[in-house]
């Protein structure tokens, strides 16, 4: 069956155009960016204006953000670290090892996701905002006091979720592999050679859809309507 990142049909697909202009160093023209309906259309777009760019020389990226990423743990023996070891053996909760790691190491790493605690969390705070706001402007203040405190303590269920290492990553190894192509431009800047670019492309697209970069083939739809509209044809 076909799939999608089911991307925002009006803003998604704008983001991940930009985020790959700053990556790759290129202007991407509305008149490309219009017939761009799946991924393998984007690539051929990003192969069209950056020729060469697989071909290019320079030290292993990979072992790069290793290294980095090594130096960003608070972890005694750095020595016994591995790309094998497993994340829960390196940090009180996913949510605060990968937070962590980003800040310390200066990577964008991909996003950890909430647990059911987090997730009901979420939902309690986005509900008690809304609910608070339409009861106050109705002058329903008790009912807006109630709602507000339902915020709260949504907000108290998100901060406190230990949080999931994102789908398919449980090494340090499975991080790395993630890591490089979100973080080509600086692998590049320090002389470095930068993932390829469907391997950055997938990745990038895996952070703002529903995919993992491994699920995402030519084929993938950006969006849902253009799914539906293909479906249609």
């Amino acid at each position: 069956m076909a799939d999608t990142l089911d991307l925002d049909p009006e803003w998604g697909a704008i983001d991940l155009i930009e985020e790959l202009e700053a990556t790759f160093g290129f202007k991407i023209k509305d008149e490309e960016a219009e017939r761009c309906c799946t991924v393998g259309d984007v690539y051929d777009v990003v192969c069209a204006h950056t020729a060469g760019w697989d071909d290019q020389e320079g030290l292993c990226g990979s072992s790069m953000v290793f290294y980095r990423l090594r130096r960003a743990l608070r972890f005694k023996d750095k020595r016994s670290i591995t790309p094998s070891t497993p994340l829960a053996h390196l940090g009180p909760s996913p949510s605060k090892l990968m937070d962590g790691l980003a800040k310390r190491s200066g990577l964008r790493l991909p996003v950890h996701t909430l647990t059911g605690l987090g997730n009901t969390g979420a939902v309690s705070l986005l509900a008690g905002i809304v609910l608070s706001v339409v009861a106050a402007f109705n002058a329903h203040w008790l009912f807006a006091g109630a709602s507000a405190c339902g915020a709260i303590i949504g907000l108290i269920l998100v901060c406190r979720d230990p949080g999931c290492f994102p789908n398919g990553i449980q090494t340090l190894g499975d991080l790395v592999h993630r890591a490089v192509p979100l973080n080509s431009k600086l692998v590049k800047e320090f002389g470095g050679r930068p993932a390829a670019r469907w391997s950055i492309l997938t990745a990038i697209a895996a952070e703002y859809g529903k995919l993992k970069p491994g699920d995402i083939s030519t084929e993938t739809y950006l969006h849902r309507k253009s799914l539906d509209e293909a479906s249609a044809a």
